[in-house]
């Protein structure tokens, strides 16, 4: 009974995660049929446990716990490594059901390490047009366009093109919404606007963003969910050139129902 309640539980529970739309906090939305298979399967697996529940058999069962039977075994009864096994399989479902849902924020961020320069240009002179002509032609259209503004969409290609290629969009107005973290594992406490890239699943989450100059003058809370336009400019560091933001207005916003970018 207990192995058909279980089973239940987790078909529910996806489920539950579907129908609120919660599910896209745990997993990238590209493999939410995966989610709704496993769904199916343990729904599939409790109607197949069921019928044993009301199977007789040749043991008798009016000494088995609640837990099930245990008669090969020759002491019996309930076993330390039963109640790992079925403490081991509850534990998610315990912490889904009774524990409120955290999105990922700037101690996460700090925790997992924050990605804010892909490419070092820090101890050679490039010429530019040396640069572009190594860009692909997708970094080169992103060059081209007036002004970056960062959305969902284009969050993951705009980032990489702008941290691998930052003296190539000096000058060049951004518009960008993420959290506010304050990274101080550098000689100058760093103020960063992050965003948090989800590959598969929130286990692989990365943070990556971009510095903003003269950050702690704005008065910014970290974690505070901003809207930001500037200008982009480089500012070398110990690992090359950092792509830095030069602020001209922000704006704090509503942390978004799906605070997470896909690649």
């Amino acid at each position: 009974m207990v192995k058909a309640i279980i089973l239940l539980l987790f078909a529910v529970f996806i489920f539950i995660l579907h129908e609120t739309g919660e599910i896209v906090r745990f997993i990238n939305p590209n493999y939410l049929y995966f989610s709704q298979i496993a769904s199916v399967i343990f729904l599939f697996l409790f109607f197949v446990q069921v019928p044993r529940i009301f199977t007789s058999s040749e043991y008798d069962h009016s000494e088995c716990g609640p837990w099930g039977c245990s008669h090969e075994d020759e002491g019996g009864g309930i076993t330390v490594k039963t109640l790992l096994t079925y403490g081991l399989i509850i534990l998610p479902l315990l912490t889904g059901f009774l524990l409120p849902y955290k999105d990922f924020g700037a101690a996460e961020a700090l925790k997992r390490g924050i990605s804010y320069s892909t490419h070092d240009h820090g101890h050679v002179e490039v010429h530019d047009e040396l640069l572009v002509h190594q860009m692909d032609e997708g970094v080169q259209e992103i060059v081209k366009q007036p002004i970056l503004e960062f959305d969902n969409e284009n969050f993951v290609s705009y980032i990489r093109a702008v941290t691998s290629y930052p003296v190539n969009f000096v000058g060049k107005q951004i518009l960008i919404e993420g959290f506010i973290l304050e990274d101080d594992s550098f000689t100058n406490k760093h103020t960063v606007i992050t965003r948090f890239l989800v590959t598969h699943c929130v286990a692989d989450a990365h943070a990556a963003g971009l510095v903003i100059e003269e950050g702690s003058i704005l008065g910014i809370h970290e974690n505070t969910w901003v809207r930001i336009k500037g200008e982009l400019n480089v500012k070398k560091s110990d690992s090359g050139l950092i792509p830095i933001i030069t602020v001209s207005s922000w704006e704090e916003i509503h942390p978004p129902m799906d605070p997470y970018v896909y690649p």
